[in-house]
């Protein structure tokens, strides 16, 4: 980890396992957090909003809100490839527009899991 404070937020992308939630499920694994919705883009904008909200909430009632997701998810990310850069940027410019990014998350390592 780098500085005090600094966190690097874990999150891969994989088919629903509900179908009637969306096509995409976005999970930050380090907070054991999902959202879906039928686009890649739009279930990580989802994600990123609850981990901002879930953040503040913590902060607040000065609680830990870190538990990581079971390793299988972890070895999915393991097996994903990376979102292309431009996909990222677009997502966290428009979460910092409406203020949804969490300060201390200043790294994102955003993954998609191809269906074989």
């Amino acid at each position: 980890m780098g500085a005090p404070g600094y966190i690097q937020l874990f999150i891969v992308i994989y088919p629903s396992e509900c179908s009637d939630v969306g096509a995409f499920t976005a999970h930050c694994l380090n907070m054991d957090l999902i959202a879906d919705d039928d686009t890649v883009e739009g279930a990580v904008d989802l994600l990123l909003e609850l981990i901002s909200t879930t953040m503040e909430s913590g902060a607040v009632h000065k609680a830990n809100c870190f538990r990581d997701a079971p390793r299988k998810y972890w070895e999915k990310l393991e097996h994903a490839k990376r979102l292309p850069l431009e996909l990222i940027e677009r997502i966290i410019s428009r979460r910092k527009g409406v203020g949804g990014l969490p300060a201390e998350a200043e790294s994102f390592d955003v993954r998609q899991l191809e269906v074989a």
